[in-house]
């Protein structure tokens, strides 16, 4: 029986195999067999023909007979990129390279496989360490994908070839495994299509669709990238440039910056600064040190003095006329202390920077107001300086070059609004405002975080300010036509942020000056004596409080206004927290 199941089984199964073979025979014959798809043609790198880095990096980045070496060859981006990348080489894979070496490094790479202005543009406020609510909006799967460890800026200061894009991927996955299960997979399948009709889905894992999207929209080859690196040259910046900015917590501020060429070279600078801060007229002088990479991109370091303590990084892109540049310059242990500054070649002709007031009330005589600029003539007349309909020159006080201080007569009929400012043939927008009256304050930033820190992390600190406003010709607040006034001088303090019962996190989170409104955060925990010994992190409220004038003499209702303010942990994720001004192994020239 079971030689008679064998005997038929094996027919059975040599029968099966004819109808195979004679079929598969059959589609041969009606149909020839289709190409194998042809490999996709590698992209061409930007070659490396610096020995200096070739020395430096060729150990690990073989180079190829165009003179391409792998991986370097196919990625553009900003000189503290190329500075985070030696960083890691030298922590993950054990580099020696020299500060020197490196610096050379760096400049070259940042000068040939740098960014052109448009792209360097686009994520300046990275380089800038600017804390900014920023929205990566042509595709919310790859900001999920990235963000999820470090800021999308990071990213978009980048430009790869799809080969280095995926091996970037590659390079996460060995290093961080969990990003698989943090960001670049799904961690469920996608729900099915809520109808037959509904468009196709799109299958793939986030991070295929990040990497289709990154190497379509940031390529390695770019027609930008294309134009400046034929028009590439060291930018000439010698001479006196007017400087305007906002020192956060203070306000404008305005002065000048004298640049020279160091001798020798094409790219280095020396830089003597000085400027006001305008309502107070404190008066502040800087020198310092500079490069500009890849024709365009400033930077910096300069110091009040000798004092290491005063020391600010300087980081401003060039326009390409090489008449303005525009950036931040900043310290503090996360960066978030710093100016906003934009500077402006002076030619011959007059110009106007601003005001200290920036706003007169109607009705008010003799209102004594300062005007920055620079080359005021020194027989400024009243007829000279025009700030509109109701606002009369009664006489020029005082002029220097850089400041000319007049009397102000304010008619009780002026038009309340901004006013435009001409002085000499030059002019400022809305140099100032004209109102009747201050109807509320508000706090800027409208949020902030700070960090405890100061025994072994640093801290930061948050830094706000009161602005006033009129409500305008409808007399109706946060509509349209409110008028700014600018900064007052607002009292400060903390309130509790109620987000769970029995909440005291003002008792623990730090303090906030009650006349500067910057907020010191506590040192970091854990702390004893609070329940479970949390860290000194929570939420509270940064209010301020104006005791407004009412303009007839008599004092008016106070005015308040609150900010929320989020004291968070220490960064503990932080690449190379040890990196400071001073630190050897930085290597981005100037900083």
């Amino acid at each position: 029986m079971r030689s008679d199941v064998r005997t038929a089984t094996r027919a059975l199964a040599g029968t099966a195999l004819l109808l195979v073979t004679l079929l598969v025979n059959a589609v041969h014959t009606q149909q020839p067999a289709a190409p194998a798809p042809m490999a996709e043609k590698a992209e061409e790198g930007i070659p490396i023909t610096d020995p200096t880095v070739r020395k430096a990096c060729g150990s690990c980045h073989r180079a190829d007979e165009k003179g391409q070496m792998s991986r370097i060859s196919f990625r553009r981006t900003t000189p503290e990129g190329w500075q985070t990348s030696i960083l890691r080489m030298a922590a993950l894979n054990g580099v020696q390279i020299d500060p020197a070496t490196a610096r050379e490094v760096v400049k070259y790479l940042s000068n040939n496989l740098g960014l052109a202005p448009e792209e360097a543009k686009t994520a300046s406020w990275e380089t800038e360490r600017r804390l900014i609510d920023y929205k990566y909006t042509a595709s919310p799967d790859t900001e999920i994908v990235c963000i999820q460890c470090h800021s999308m800026g990071r990213v978009i200061s980048q430009r790869r070839s799809k080969d280095e894009w995926k091996l970037l991927i590659s390079m996460h996955r060995g290093w961080y495994p969990l990003s698989d299960f943090q960001a670049f997979r799904r961690g469920e399948p996608l729900p099915p299509n809520p109808s037959p009709d509904a468009a196709p889905q799109d299958t793939r894992q986030p991070v295929e669709k990040a990497i289709d999207h990154l190497s379509k929209t940031f390529p390695l080859k770019t027609a930008e990238w294309t134009a400046w690196s034929a028009t590439m040259r060291p930018a000439r910046l010698d001479g006196t440039w007017t400087l305007s900015g906002w020192d956060l917590g203070k306000g404008a501020i305005y002065g000048s910056v004298t640049i020279a060429a160091v001798p020798g070279s094409t790219d280095e600078f020396t830089t003597t600064t000085s400027y006001r801060v305008a309502r107070t007229g404190e008066m502040v002088s800087r020198t310092g040190r500079s490069i500009v990479y890849t024709g365009h991109q400033w930077r910096g370091r300069s110091t009040v003095g000798t004092s290491a303590d005063t020391a600010l990084r300087e980081v401003m892109l060039v326009d390409r006329d090489w008449r303005q540049m525009e950036g931040r310059w900043f310290t503090g242990g996360y960066d978030e202390i710093g100016l906003d500054v934009r500077l402006e070649r002076i030619s011959a002709e007059p110009r106007v920077l601003g005001t200290d007031r920036t706003a007169l009330r109607v009705g008010a005589a003799s209102q004594e107001l300062r005007i920055y600029g620079a080359n005021l003539p020194a027989a400024l007349r009243p007829a000279d300086i025009d700030l509109g309909p109701g606002l009369t020159i009664v006489r020029v006080a005082s002029v220097t070059p850089e400041v000319a201080t007049v009397v102000v007569d304010v008619a009780a009929a002026a038009a309340i609004g901004a006013r435009d400012l001409f002085v000499a043939g030059a002019s400022r927008a809305k140099a100032l405002a004209v109102f009747d009256s201050i109807d509320a304050i508000k706090v800027k930033p409208d949020w902030a975080m700070a960090r405890v820190g100061g025994v072994t992390f640093p801290k930061s600190f948050a830094q706000f300010e009161a602005w006033a406003f009129d409500n305008g010709a409808d007399g109706k607040p946060d509509t349209a036509d409110d008028i700014s006034l600018g900064l007052v001088n607002a009292s400060w303090s903390i309130e509790e942020y109620t987000a769970i019962y029995g909440d005291e996190d003002i008792k623990f989170v730090g303090a906030i000056d009650p006349a500067t409104g910057l907020f010191t955060p506590n040192i970091e925990g854990p702390n004893p004596d609070r329940v479970g010994s949390r860290n000194n992190v929570g939420d509270v409220w940064a209010v301020a409080k104006y005791d407004a004038d009412a303009g007839d003499g008599k004092p008016a209702a106070p005015l308040r206004a609150r900010a929320h303010l989020l004291v968070t942990v220490q960064n503990y994720m932080q690449f190379d927290p040890a990196v400071g001004p001073n630190d050897p192994r930085r290597t981005v020239r100037g900083q």
